[in-house]
């Protein structure tokens, strides 16, 4: 296990643990790994300093249970906690804004870590929507979901 911070795998479970309130961070024996507030499952960093190139691979403990763990990308796993992280801060918001402000967390995801979340469908907000993202850069992640309940119908 590695340090959070070292390399992209403790890049990728900071990353998580701060989708507050659906994650939290935890010391787990001096290693700072991401918490689920929704079934307590914990996604701890992996040192992959011996591996060809680093990938932001975690390990995962299903509820919390050492018993029960996987190797996955990050970046999978970051895939579906942004989705449900865009759609709580969301509520109420439309689904052109939910997914500006998914696009928006995809970037600032690759700015932190280096990976990319797996979005295909997923295209580029049109330009006004763009302008607002930027504005929103300077006041936070979750900032652009309050912007556009403001400004779009």
């Amino acid at each position: 296990m590695t340090r959070r911070g070292d390399g992209k795998s403790g890049a990728v479970v900071g990353f998580v643990a701060n989708l507050m309130p659906l994650y939290t961070h935890e010391d787990r024996d001096g290693v700072w790994c991401a918490r689920s507030l929704q079934d307590g499952t914990l996604i701890l960093p992996v040192d992959e300093s011996e591996w060809d190139e680093e990938r932001g691979i975690v390990r995962v403990w299903w509820q919390g249970d050492p018993e029960r763990v996987m190797l996955t990308d990050g970046d999978q796993l970051t895939t579906l906690a942004l989705e449900r992280y865009v759609r709580l801060h969301g509520v109420g918001a439309t689904e052109e804004a939910i997914a500006a402000e998914l696009w928006f967390m995809a970037q600032h995801f690759h700015f932190k870590t280096g990976c990319h979340v797996y979005l295909p469908e997923l295209p580029e907000p049109p330009s006004a929507l763009m302008k607002l993202a930027r504005t929103a850069l300077r006041f936070g992640g979750g900032a652009m979901v309050a912007v556009f309940k403001g400004v779009m119908p």
